[in-house]
């Protein structure tokens, strides 16, 4: 238990810190998570560094917003987003609607959780301060329609997610997990929506300028742009289409394709031509167009969460789950809750990663395995609107200076309603519903 108090002080300082000093979470969180290696677990940095640090996370997010930073250094994405808009300027109110399906094809279309929000994220918010409605709106269109894109079947996510509840669960339980995911991203994406209308009432989206946005038609393509379009377009459908092929049509060439074919060897493929092409300067889009700073504060942080298990915090959080004569019907609730207060401090997938070990318990116990699964869901996504979480701080980053302490006030306090609402929901054993 002492140690547990011990792992949520240093949360609450690295994040007092951050914010006090203006230092970015992800380097306190290192910090901290070598100074545990060492009075702990007696390692050092390297050894630390090699057992503990996201690297595979860490060169996911660098080449695919490398990738996708030479279409938005040449103006591409910030071209195709304009017409976009243009074309509802006269329908002001529908805007964050229109916003929010145009986040969920930019990330379906490949882009997923990693690089969409750097993509949309601005646009974004100055569609809200154009349109006049409040920009909390327009950090959680971000935020969800993201999730519900990256989940989608042809996406990678959805793939890891099957091999790794496979890989915790073991083979015998395939045919489960293949049911409990479709459905779990269908109730993913049916809260998600259901919070966006919310959202949209509460947050008075409604109430902005009534009068159509003056803005000018959009230049032409320059050839340039032409060009990056048709490569990025590429990309998406060298991902995707192989991807949806196989789940209709299952066949050895799209199944070559979407074993090989993978989007960070794209998106790869993709820097490289951009780069030729010299559509933008190489070093600029690398300074300017790669996000360093988020990437730190996630890899850091999942660095820092990952030695939550050399403190025993899982054990001592998850006790109860495992404790004979605990209700089993309140299981999945407090498995929520304990995902969602961990989740609301760090990457989504670092939680989940440290939780795993808890999936075969809980099945041999008796949870229904989509019961846990949409659990695990809604706990590891729901409070990743905090801006302390991947979810929430990507969103934020087309935020202006000017309103965002405003914004993250806000989001600092959403993600607690967004965990109650999970946890009665799992609780009112909703999720059951066809559960085989």
């Amino acid at each position: 238990m002492a140690t547990t108090i011990l792992f949520f002080v240093i949360v609450a300082l690295i994040i007092f810190i951050g914010i006090k000093f203006d230092i970015n979470f992800g380097l306190l969180g290192i910090v901290a998570g070598l100074i545990i290696a060492a009075l702990f677990s007696k390692q050092g940095a390297v050894p630390a560094v090699t057992a503990y640090f996201p690297f595979s996370l860490f060169f996911n997010l660098f080449i695919i917003t490398l990738f996708y930073g030479f279409a938005i250094e040449a103006g591409a994405m910030h071209g195709i987003g304009q017409r976009i808009i243009y074309a509802f300027r006269d329908k002001p109110r529908l805007l964050p609607f229109v916003c929010f399906v145009m986040v969920y094809v930019v990330s379906a279309m490949g882009a997923g959780a990693m690089s969409t929000p750097l993509i949309v994220s601005g646009l974004v918010f100055s569609v809200a301060i154009s349109a006049g409605y409040n920009p909390v709106i327009a950090s959680f269109t971000v935020w969800s329609a993201t999730m519900i894109g990256d989940q989608m079947p042809w996406m990678p996510s959805y793939n890891q997610q099957i091999d790794t509840w496979t890989a915790s669960l073991g083979v015998e339980h395939s045919a489960s997990i293949l049911r409990a995911v479709p459905i779990g991203i269908v109730w993913n994406a049916a809260v998600y929506i259901l919070l966006f209308i919310v959202m949209y009432f509460v947050f008075g989206g409604y109430k902005g300028n009534n009068k159509s946005l003056e803005m000018e038609k959009p230049e032409p393509f320059t050839k340039t742009q032409r060009f990056t379009v048709t490569v990025v377009l590429c990309v998406i459908f060298l991902s995707a289409i192989p991807q949806l092929i196989q789940i209709i049509v299952p066949n050895p060439v799209t199944k070559w394709m979407t074993s090989f074919l993978s989007i960070q060897l794209l998106a790869g493929i993709g820097s490289v031509i951009l780069a030729l092409a010299k559509v933008a300067k190489f070093n600029e889009v690398l300074k300017n167009r790669v996000p360093w700073g988020i990437i730190i504060m996630m890899c850091g942080m999942m660095f820092f969460m990952k030695f939550s298990s050399v403190l025993k915090v899982v054990e001592t959080l998850s006790a109860p789950l495992t404790r004979s004569g605990f209700p089993l019907a309140l299981i999945p609730a407090l498995y929520v809750l304990i995902n969602g207060v961990l989740t609301y401090f760090c990457d989504g997938r670092a939680v989940m990663g440290i939780l795993m070990p808890l999936w075969p318990v809980l099945v041999a116990a008796g949870v229904p395995m989509q019961c846990l699964y949409i659990a695990g869901a809604l706990g590891g996504a729901m409070p990743s609107f905090s801006p302390f979480s991947t979810g929430g701080a990507m969103a934020l980053n087309g935020c202006p200076d000017n309103i965002r302490d405003k914004v993250v006030r806000t989001q600092m306090v959403l993600p607690w309603a967004f965990l109650v609402i999970a946890i009665l929901l799992v609780a009112s054993g909703l999720p059951k519903l066809g559960a085989i």
